[in-house]
């Protein structure tokens, strides 16, 4: 099996309603007033980690993906560029659930963009106008969600030509409980 390293990144594309895309057109316009300029693809890498973050399924394993581009409603490609753990992650969850990556991040858009900003613009430090606006909302929601690592692993245990066994794992790792030297060292190893 090929090494999946979070330094490497993978190259896609996303099909989104228009809708979720001004969406996300919106929330960089709050950002850059706030003098924070994410580009799209950090928007999107930070919505997928709240999207793992809080899946929380536990039926069985989906016999394939269900469709998601519905008739009558205008969607539109838009690359995707994220590393390669995220996406080994994201297809992990996909493959279980029978949800596509694009429909992922659609759902990520209508539930955690909010969520996003409250948690960016209300930190501690931030020279943001308005910062206890966005720290008060983001407090008073009931899931607060510290910053932190996502870690893929895959290890394929028998394939002998008869049998094929492999195990994935993903992980969520708080920065909250890491020192110093353990964040530097998740930043080459998770994403």
């Amino acid at each position: 099996m090929k090494e999946i390293r979070p330094t490497k990144h993978q190259k896609t594309s996303v099909s989104l309603p228009d809708v979720s895309y001004r969406r996300i057109g919106a929330a960089r316009l709050i950002f850059a007033r706030h003098g924070i300029h994410y580009s799209e693809q950090e928007i999107y890498r930070r919505l997928f980690k709240f999207f793992l973050k809080g899946w929380r399924g536990h039926g069985r394993k989906t016999n394939g993906l269900r469709r998601y581009n519905a008739d009558g409603k205008s969607y539109s490609i838009h690359p995707l560029y994220i590393n390669q753990v995220l996406y080994a992650a994201l297809w992990q969850r996909a493959l279980h659930s029978g949800e596509s990556i694009s429909r992922m991040l659609d759902v990520a858009i209508r539930v955690y963009l909010p969520r996003l900003l409250e948690s960016l613009l209300g930190q501690e430090g931030a020279q943001v106008r308005g910062s206890r606006y966005w720290k008060r909302r983001y407090q008073n929601r009931t899931n607060q969600y510290p910053d932190f690592f996502i870690n893929y692993e895959c290890q394929t245990e028998a394939n002998d030509g008869v049998w094929l066994s492999y195990s994935q794992q993903t992980q969520i790792i708080y920065k909250t409980s890491l020192s110093l030297m353990e964040i530097w060292q998740m930043m080459h190893r998770a994403a």
